[in-house]
C-alpha cells in the first residue's frame, strides 16, 4: 500500500464552512480552502462560486454587515490570537483591532450597519472587554469592561448588545450591554452550575436563549430582557446545540447521540414554538453553523458529513434542500467513505458509554486491526462527522473505535461531571473496556490495537499506554497532556481558571493532579510512541511535550517525536499536514499490519 499517495489524497479533500448570508443581495459569503491550502473567503452568487478575497492567513470567522461589507478574523500559524479585519469592494481591507499579542473574538454587526460588536483581552490579556467598530468615524472604542471569556453575540437594537459570558465552560449568562453608556446587566444570575447560550431577540423586549435551566439536558427558553425572567418552551431529552432566529421564523438543531436533527418552526409572542418539524433532506451528520434570513426565505448551514465531508446547504424555507458547495476531494468517490456505527457497552462500574466504530470496508484481517481514537475536551464529544483519521485508516483496512467516555458533552449534566478532579482515572478505564466491548463482540483483532487522541485525548491515551501497558502495539499523542500541573501552571493566562475548574487547582489539588498525570507513569509505557506538537500552542505548551520525550528517551522507549515549528494547537497548514498525517498513519500501519 502507497500510504504517502493515500494520505495526499485524503489531506486534498477540501471544506467549506461558515455561511452567511449577505442580506443585501442574497449572496452566500463563506470559508473554504478549496484554492489554497488555508481557509480563505469565498462567495456564492447567481448559481457561481469563486475565491473573494485571497488572504496569506488562515481565516477564522466572518460576518456581514446589511449593506454587504464583510468582518473576518484571521491568526498567524495556528496562535488564536485573532486579529479582525473589515473588507468591502469598494472600501478595500482595513484593520479593525489586532496584530499584537491580543486574542480578538468577532461579533455581529448593528441593524443599521453602523457598529461592529466585538470583544478583546488586550487590556490585560485575561479579560475581554466589549468594543465596537464605529464604520462612519472608521474608529475602534472599548465601550465596557469584561470579565473573563465574554463573546458578543447579537442586537437587541443599534444601541443594546446580547453576550455570553462565561464563568466556566459549563457554567455562563447572558449579559446585556448598552454600547452608549457602557451599562453591562446579568440577564440571567442563577445558583449552581447553568448552561446559558445563544440569546436570539424576537422583539417586545424578548429574547430566546439556549439553556439548561431545572433540565439535564439543553432546551430552548424564553427571556425576558427587563426582569431577566426565563422559562423553557422546548424541551428535549438531547441537547438543543444551536439556535437562529429571523423574523418569526426559528432553526435549531438537536444533537442526538452525536447526530444533528435539524428543524424549523414559528414562534408566537408568547413565545411558543408553532409546528416545529424537521428538514428533510440532509445527509447524516453534525451541523458546524448556519445563518437564517426570512425575508428571502432561505437558510444555510454547514454539515461535516462522513459521506460527504464537509459542505454547505441550502434550504429554501418551505420547500426542498440543495447542496451548494462540492468541494475538491483529489478522485476520492464519496461512496467509499465510511459511515460509523453506533454502539454502546458497560464499563467498570455499569456505567453505560456510547461509541462509534468506523468499519474498513476491506479489513486486514478478519477481525481487522484497530485505533482506539480519543477526541479532546474532555467537555467535547465524537460526533458522527467527516474524520480524515478514521477515514484514512478504513482506506487502509483498518478499523477505529471512538468513544465518548464520562465527561463527554452530549449525555447530560450528571454525565460531564462523571470524570472531575481525582475521578478522572474513571475515563481511562472507560477507554479499556471500549476495547474489551469491542473485541468480545468480534468487531477487532484484540492483538493489534493501537490508541491515539490529541489535547485531552492525548491525556488519555498516555494514561492509557501506561496503565494498559500490555493491551497496545503503539501509540500516537497530538499536543496532549502530559503533566496537570504543570499544564495549569503554563497555559494561555486567559484559559487558566477555565481549566482548573475542570482539572483542579495545582495550590489546592497539586498532589491528586501529579497523580492522574501520564509523567508519573511514564515508566510503564512499553509500546513504541508517536508524539506530536506545534510550539505555538497556546492551550497546551510544547514544554508538556518535551519532558515526555525526554523521559522516555532515558527509559530507553522507542519515541519518534514531530515538533511543529509554526503551528499551535492542531495542524494547520498543509506541509504540515502532510508530514503528520504521513508519518502517523505509517507509523500505525507498521506496528498493526501484523501480529504481535
Amino acid at each position: 500500500m502507497d500510504i504517502d499517495i493515500l494520505v495526499r489524497r485524503f489531506l486534498a479533500i477540501k471544506t467549506s464552512h461558515t455561511p452567511r448570508i449577505d442580506p443585501s443581495t442574497g449572496c452566500i459569503y463563506y470559508i473554504s480552502d478549496a484554492a489554497s491550502n488555508q481557509p480563505n473567503l469565498w462567495r456564492s452568487c447567481n448559481g457561481f462560486s469563486d475565491l473573494w478575497l485571497p488572504w496569506e492567513r488562515r481565516v477564522g470567522s466572518l460576518e456581514i454587515s446589511p449593506d454587504g461589507l464583510v468582518a473576518f478574523s484571521t491568526d498567524r500559524d495556528g496562535d488564536e490570537k485573532w486579529s479582525i479585519y473589515i473588507a468591502g469592494e469598494e472600501q478595500g481591507v482595513k484593520l479593525v483591532s489586532g496584530e499584537d499579542d491580543s486574542i480578538n473574538m468577532l461579533g455581529p454587526w448593528s441593524p443599521d450597519g453602523r457598529l461592529l460588536a466585538f470583544t478583546s483581552n488586550r487590556r490585560n490579556g485575561v479579560d475581554f472587554d466589549f468594543y465596537v467598530f464605529d464604520l462612519a468615524r472608521g474608529e475602534t472604542r472599548m465601550v465596557a469592561e469584561g470579565e473573563g471569556i465574554v463573546a458578543a453575540s447579537s442586537w437587541l437594537d443599534d444601541r443594546r448588545l446580547l453576550a455570553v459570558k462565561r464563568n466556566t465552560n459549563l457554567d455562563s449568562d447572558i449579559v446585556v450591554v448598552n454600547v452608549d453608556n457602557g451599562e453591562v446587566r446579568i440577564l440571567t444570575r442563577h445558583s449552581g452550575e447553568e448552561l446559558n447560550i445563544a440569546p436570539r431577540p424576537i422583539g417586545r423586549g424578548k429574547a430566546m436563549i439556549i439553556s439548561n435551566m431545572d433540565s439535564e439536558f439543553a432546551g430552548i427558553a424564553l427571556l425576558d430582557i427587563e426582569t431577566g425572567e426565563r422559562r423553557l418552551v422546548l424541551k428535549e431529552e438531547w441537547d438543543v446545540e444551536a439556535l437562529e432566529i429571523s423574523g418569526n421564523t426559528v432553526l435549531y438543531s438537536i444533537n442526538v447521540d452525536g447526530e444533528s436533527r435539524i428543524y424549523t418552526a414559528k414562534i408566537d409572542w408568547g413565545g411558543r414554538l408553532l409546528n416545529p418539524h424537521p428538514i428533510e433532506g440532509l445527509p447524516r451528520g453534525t451541523l458546524l453553523n448556519m445563518d437564517l434570513n426570512e425575508g428571502l426565505s432561505l437558510a444555510a448551514l454547514s454539515l461535516s458529513t462522513p459521506k460527504q465531508g464537509v459542505e454547505i446547504y441550502l434550504v429554501k424555507l418551505g420547500d426542498e434542500v440543495s447542496r451548494l458547495t462540492r468541494s475538491p476531494k483529489a478522485w476520492l468517490k464519496e461512496e467509499v467513505f465510511v459511515e460509523p456505527q453506533h454502539f454502546s457497552y458497560k464499563s467498570f462500574d455499569g456505567l453505560e458509554i456510547r461509541a462509534l466504530f468506523y468499519p474498513p470496508p476491506e479489513p486486514l484481517s478478519n477481525p481487522p486491526p484497530a485505533v482506539v481514537y480519543l477526541h479532546g475536551g474532555p467537555e467535547s464529544q465524537e460526533r458522527v462527522r467527516f474524520n480524515v483519521f478514521p477515514q484514512s485508516l478504513a482506506a487502509m483496512g483498518i478499523a477505529t473505535i471512538a468513544p465518548n467516555y464520562r465527561g463527554s458533552l452530549g449525555y447530560g449534566r450528571r454525565f460531564v461531571h462523571l470524570d472531575d478532579v481525582e475521578k478522572r482515572i474513571n475515563a481511562v478505564h472507560d477507554v479499556y473496556h471500549a476495547v474489551r466491548a469491542a473485541v468480545e463482540a468480534g468487531l477487532v483483532d484484540g492483538s493489534r490495537l493501537c490508541v491515539m487522541g490529541g489535547s485531552y485525548g492525548g491525556y488519555l491515551t498516555l494514561m492509557s499506554l501506561a496503565l494498559y501497558p500490555d493491551l497496545w502495539a503503539c501509540g500516537v499523542e497530538i499536543v496532549g497532556i502530559v503533566n496537570l500541573v504543570t499544564f495549569i501552571r503554563n497555559t494561555s493566562p486567559y484559559r487558566r481558571k477555565y481549566r482548573i475548574a475542570e482539572y483542579g487547582d495545582p495550590e489546592v489539588h497539586g498532589e491528586v493532579m501529579l497523580k492522574l498525570s501520564p509523567i508519573s507513569y511514564v515508566e510503564n509505557i512499553k509500546a513504541p510512541l508517536m508524539v506530536i506538537h506545534g510550539a505555538k500552542d497556546p492551550r497546551v505548551p510544547v514544554s508538556e511535550a518535551e519532558q515526555l520525550v525526554n523521559a522516555l528517551s532515558s527509559l530507553g522507549v522507542r519515541v519518534e517525536y514531530l515538533r511543529l515549528e509554526d503551528e499551535g494547537h492542531g495542524v494547520v497548514k498543509l506541509e504540515n499536514r502532510l508530514k503528520v498525517y504521513r508519518n502517523a498513519l505509517k507509523f500505525i500501519y507498521e506496528h498493526l499490519s501484523k501480529r504481535i
